[in-house]
């Protein structure tokens, strides 16, 4: 359970956000220029990717994790995480890092160069200030990031989190206090994950039954205030929030 600190953290494992502040395209950041292996570059918008190879699975990148493109074909990028990224991987005991697929339409739409990153995360952290202006600075971009932290509003969490809130309710013998289950994706983007796997064969169970597999944490609420995160059932805390 996190119930102390304000410092920036991220998680080693892929998540949404919900913040949709406007930014440029990797085009028009770099003119008729096109990225090349070896650049990094940084989702300007909550993206998902696949795994390359066995698996071919789904990672949700959000808004601000930057990557490295490892090659480039007619179509497709191979991607792979940043040194940062890839450093903190390391020292959670991953040898072997992972490497992502993604279309030249994704690439263009969905990411930025560190130049055009730099510019979209000041305008966005602008707007939060500008909205509620008693936030620091550090504060204001953990909004436009997405990261709640301990002592939030619930003004503020909904403003951080927002559709990726998949349910809410009171928590039991603990009065007025309420307790926020968040995904990774928003519900709707989750029950077309959930539909597709279905239509390929997928093994039936609910949809509430599948949404209990995607908590990416559980936030509690007292007297309008953030007082605790809590990672799902069997996740180190130290892979969420803060």
């Amino acid at each position: 359970m996190v119930r102390a600190g304000t410092g920036r953290g991220g998680w080693l494992l892929p998540a949404v956000l919900l913040l949709t502040t406007a930014a440029p395209s990797i085009a028009a950041a770099r003119g008729a220029g096109d990225p090349v292996p070896g650049s990094i570059l940084y989702a300007a918008r909550p993206t998902t990717v696949r795994t390359r190879g066995g698996g071919n699975l789904s990672v949700d990148l959000p808004r601000g994790r930057a990557v490295v493109i490892v090659d480039l074909g007619p179509d497709s990028a191979v991607l792979a995480p940043a040194p940062p990224d890839a450093e903190t991987l390391r020292t959670h005991g991953v040898r072997r890092m992972p490497r992502y697929t993604a279309s030249r339409a994704q690439i263009a739409a969905d990411f930025l160069t560190a130049e055009a990153w730099d510019a979209a995360r000041r305008e966005g952290v602008l707007g939060v200030r500008q909205r509620f202006a008693s936030l620091t600075d550090e504060q204001a971009e953990r909004v436009f990031l997405g990261e709640p932290w301990i002592g939030m509003t619930e003004e503020l969490a909904e403003e951080t989190l927002g559709a990726l809130v998949l349910a809410r309710g009171p928590v039991a013998g603990r009065g007025s206090a309420t307790a926020w289950t968040v995904g990774r994706r928003t519900r709707s983007a989750e029950l077309r994950v959930y539909t597709e796997a279905r239509e390929r064969g997928a093994r039936a169970r609910s949809f509430d039954e599948y949404l209990k597999s995607r908590i990416r944490a559980t936030l509690t609420f007292e007297d309008g205030l953030l007082v605790a995160i809590d990672p799902p059932e069997g996740v180190t805390p130290g892979l969420n929030w803060p």
